[in-house]
């Protein structure tokens, strides 16, 4: 997970104001059909743009009506650097091969640009406590009968999969207590293997926090697939909570993504 910006190098607290006038943030979604992604999407888009003193502008890797390509380069400015910032919650496949190859495209066709890339959104360490804090301010009773299950996508990339699972011990150790476990939607361990080893314990009620931006048709499915699953195991009371696209902790995380990128190519080798 990445370190704050506090322990790296120089902050932008502590550039001029020309400097950061200078940068140009692009923050870089997914991308979906459904008008409700599109929605919560601009609206991130614009809390952050409202919260950071960066120039901040925003694009899609599906979905839009330009390539990735064509959109950082309508986006890019000669001379002031670049930073792309993905909201993508792992560093799956997307974040990993698709975005790092369009900035690459972009560095041999722009070079008079600096770009950068931050990591993905899900990897600030500051995501645990964001969760840690969601699962606390749960109305329900959390007790040593209860167990947080953190619901994400899943990759085909380990690396990702395994910081969600890390997530998840990260979460146990801050809410100092309940059983705190990851599932996935896309692979393994899956929702109902999980909530089948959790029925045979002494569990009796699973928050389920949904590791997802936005709504969709995706969260759809997940929302009828948690409603069945409860039907079949009647032992757990299930409480799905929301997405975190609309949570405004997310900025902080953002910000400091940023700062940290930046701060990293300005401090002294």
């Amino acid at each position: 997970m990445v370190a704050r910006s506090g322990c790296v190098g120089i902050g932008i607290k502590d550039m001029n104001v020309s400097t950061s006038a200078s940068v140009t943030v692009f923050l870089c979604g997914h991308g979906s059909s459904d008008q409700r992604s599109q929605r919560a999407f601009a609206s991130l888009v614009e809390r952050f743009r409202r919260y950071s003193h960066f120039r901040i502008v925003s694009g899609t890797l599906e979905y839009a009506e330009r390539l990735l390509d064509e959109q950082i380069a309508i986006e890019a400015v000669p001379g002031e650097r670049f930073v792309l910032l993905p909201l993508f919650l792992a560093p799956g496949m997307h974040v990993e091969e698709d975005l790092g190859e369009a900035l690459e495209r972009a560095r041999r066709s722009h070079p008079q640009v600096r770009f950068l890339r931050t990591p993905s959104l899900g990897e600030h360490e500051w995501m645990e406590t964001l969760l840690s804090e969601r699962a606390r301010q749960w109305p329900g009773k959390i007790d040593e009968h209860t167990a947080v299950v953190i619901l994400a996508h899943g990759s085909r990339r380990e690396e990702a999969n395994r910081l969600v699972q890390d997530m998840a011990d990260g979460v146990w150790e801050n809410l100092g207590g309940p059983l705190v476990t990851a599932a996935f939607w896309k692979v393994q361990p899956d929702l109902r293997s999980t909530l089948r080893e959790l029925s045979h314990s002494s569990i009796r009620r699973v928050l389920l926090l949904p590791y997802f931006l936005f709504e969709g048709s995706l969260t759809d499915r997940v929302a009828w697939e948690v409603e069945r699953l409860a039907g079949e195991f009647t032992k757990l009371d299930l409480q799905l909570d929301t997405v975190l696209g609309p949570d405004n902790r997310l900025l902080p995380l953002m910000q400091d993504l940023v700062e940290s990128s930046l701060a990293s190519v300005l401090a002294p080798v």
